[in-house]
């Protein structure tokens, strides 16, 4: 990582451009120090960088199969009817159709079309993610997704989704990824990183193996460089390898590897 000079009037100054709130979130994580804080802040940042790629690939490759499933079995203009897959009875408004409604909006700012490619390309994850909902298994889930994905069930679907998805959003909204967003504890965002290498895979081996090919070691030396008093133990990536054999995925110290990461 690169070296900053940290004078007193430059981390006075970046403390009030960061903001005292932003910055605390950081400082409670270094001892109250506000130069160890923003060495914090910048590692986190540059995970941020290296998750970048894999969470584009991962969106893309699951909103486009899903979408193209949709349009199989229910023709082009299937979002018009998204409100018809759903089994709920209750009263509630129907969270997809406004997603719909978002996404057809801003189409219309920017003078697109309805079209199905369109739709998909405006749509956020989390209407994507809501499809993984009980009230669509029965017809969405079931008939069409169930085989795109190696899990057990719709619900083991929507929480290795949700738990992407709120990465995701972390990243996007600035936030700390280098702890739990419960806890002050250390996130492994390996677990992380493989869910999203796991989905993608599921769905296109190719896609998954091109994002591994130009990812994977930025992100693991870039962990490496985790500051000194942050309690992380290095992550080490063994003869090459990728997610699926997790003997290449091992937690080394300086006294050789202490962890194997499984599944």
């Amino acid at each position: 990582m690169a070296s900053f000079d940290y004078t007193a009037a430059r981390v006075t100054a970046l403390r009030k451009s960061l903001s005292p709130a932003r910055l605390d979130r950081y400082r409670s994580l270094a001892d109250g120090d506000d130069q160890k804080a923003l060495v914090l802040y910048c590692w986190n940042m540059s995970l941020g960088q290296c998750l970048y790629w894999p969470l584009h690939a991962f969106e893309i490759t699951l909103r486009n199969a899903l979408g193209d499933a949709i349009r199989a079995q229910h023709g082009d203009v299937w979002f018009d009817n998204i409100q018809s897959f759903s089994t709920y009875q209750g009263t509630k408004p129907n969270n997809e159709l406004e997603h719909i409604e978002k996404a057809k909006d801003k189409l219309d700012e920017d003078n697109h079309d309805h079209t199905h490619d369109n739709i998909v390309a405006a749509s956020t994850l989390g209407f994507w993610h809501g499809l993984f909902k009980q009230e669509y298994e029965k017809k969405l889930y079931t008939p069409l997704f169930a085989d795109l994905l190696d899990v057990t069930d719709r619900e083991e679907a929507y929480r290795k989704i949700q738990q992407v998805k709120r990465l995701r959003n972390n990243i996007a909204h600035h936030e700390p990824i280098i702890v739990s967003s419960r806890h002050k504890d250390p996130r492994e965002l390996y677990k992380d990183y493989k869910v999203i290498l796991k989905i993608t895979r599921w769905i296109c081996e190719d896609t998954a193996s091109w994002v591994e090919t130009y990812s994977s070691a930025q992100f693991f030396n870039t962990w490496n460089t985790c500051p000194d008093f942050f309690p992380t133990l290095p992550l080490g990536l063994k003869d090459g390898g990728n997610e699926e054999n997790s003997d290449t995925w091992i937690w080394y110290t300086k006294k050789g590897p202490v962890q194997k990461l499984t599944h």
